[in-house]
């Protein structure tokens, strides 16, 4: 079994924001992000009204899919 010294637990928005920045906090240890899902921030896409949180100003049911 492989060690790392930093486990995220969560491929969501606040976990890649944390394992992001501690890699960059202290680049030479190892970060690992541990998530259920067959990929890391897959549910980011859902949100902002389909844009991924960038932008809401056009509205419209068209731009959710779910």
């Amino acid at each position: 079994m492989k060690k790392y010294d930093i486990a995220v637990i969560g491929g969501g928005a606040a976990g890649l924001m944390a394992a992001i920045t501690a890699k960059r906090t202290a680049p030479n240890l190892s970060v690992t992000l541990i998530e259920g899902l067959d990929r890391v921030g897959k549910k980011l896409i859902t949100t902002g009204n389909g844009r991924c949180n960038i932008t809401t100003k056009s509205l419209s049911l068209s731009h959710f899919h779910g």
